[in-house]
């Protein structure tokens, strides 16, 4: 490639001093990536991604994320009168266009709790606009002729009345993953949880429990179904049995996925239904470092009643974090095992 020229070694210089210094604010950094992008004043590097692996030690989905936040900020900052203050509040609008960007925004500095606007409230919100945007509209009913059509002598008291004939209920059989009922009291046996304590050390986070179960679990923090741990942030490391609702377990696993990537949580445990053809499976298992399938299914407590009881399928227990080699030593009695291979 050819040298850069004296004028566009000196833009270079000014671009990269406004990253050093902030470096002050990432919206400052992103757009001065997407500018060094766009004039390839990233040379002589052969490209934009090796200028900013060598120059800054950044991969590409974090420059990407950067330069996608700061056109976020850029297009919100013309409308709206309070901005992001972090990268992290931004990322989850840059999947939306430009028009939804600024609704959703504005809906989630309308509905932080106390005011405070994190990236899980954002997130929680793109999820809630993109849910009633999907919605099918309701069909318009026509109510002209029901006056006319309706038979008003049934509204006299009959003297006598035929006994109500039972209704038939026919039935189809759908898998049993995909047809949960979705109830959320399925707590997990102490020998799972004195093993995952082993593990973790110590478990400072369970965004799913309740004050039954926590006395198990022994969480630093827990969050209840009344308090809904997907409103707050998640940090440090990470025991959870997530409801197993389908309408629930998949925003579960998003959340803990997306405070992995953002190094939120430094470690967890998750015990979940086996459920390997799933997209919520799919998106945990990438960022996993072990998973043990029990050789039998697990038989969960339920605090109103005494007996245990099983679910209808198998589970299975992933490992997140840099403590693989004592995950497997305390798990591998539970079932097998399978290393999940880098790449």
């Amino acid at each position: 490639m050819l040298e850069l020229t004296v004028q566009e070694e000196t833009r270079k210089a000014q671009l990269e001093a406004t990253i050093e210094r902030g470096l002050q604010t990432f919206v400052e950094v992103g757009l001065a990536l997407m500018e060094i992008r766009e004039a390839a004043l990233f040379r002589p590097a052969q490209t934009f991604e090796e200028y900013c692996n060598q120059r800054w030690g950044w991969g590409r989905n974090y420059t990407n994320k950067l330069i996608a936040s700061a056109k976020v900020v850029e297009n919100l900052g013309t409308i709206v009168p309070i901005l992001p203050t972090t990268e992290s509040q931004v990322r989850p609008l840059t999947k939306l266009a430009p028009e939804e960007q600024t609704v959703v925004w504005q809906r989630a500095t309308e509905t932080a709790p106390n005011g405070k606007v994190t990236a899980a409230h954002v997130q929680s919100t793109v999820d809630e606009y993109k849910k009633v945007k999907s919605a099918p509209e309701p069909e318009a009913y026509d109510f002209s002729d029901d006056a006319a059509d309706y038979d008003w002598t049934e509204d006299e008291d009959p003297t006598e009345q035929e006994p109500a004939q039972p209704e038939i209920v026919v039935t189809t059989s759908k898998p049993h993953v995909t047809n949960n009922s979705g109830d959320h009291k399925w707590y997990t046996p102490s020998e799972y949880i004195e093993a995952a304590r082993n593990v973790l050390g110590v478990i400072e986070l369970d965004p799913a429990s309740s004050p039954e179960a926590n006395e198990v679990v022994k969480a630093k923090v827990y969050y209840t179904i009344n308090d809904d741990g997907l409103q707050y942030d998640w940090h440090g490391k990470v025991w959870m049995n997530p409801p197993y609702g389908r309408d629930v377990i998949d925003r579960f696993m998003t959340k803990l996925a997306y405070h992995i990537e953002n190094g939120d949580v430094t470690e967890a445990i998750v015990l979940v239904n086996n459920a390997t053809e799933t997209e919520w499976f799919n998106e945990i298992v990438r960022f996993a470092k072990v998973v043990v399938f029990p050789k039998s299914r697990i038989k969960y407590w339920k605090p109103e009643i005494d007996k245990l009881d099983s679910p209808l399928q198998g589970q299975a227990f992933l490992y997140v974090g840099d403590n693989a080699s004592e995950f497997i030593r305390e798990f591998k009695r539970f079932g097998w095992y399978a290393v999940i291979a880098e790449g």
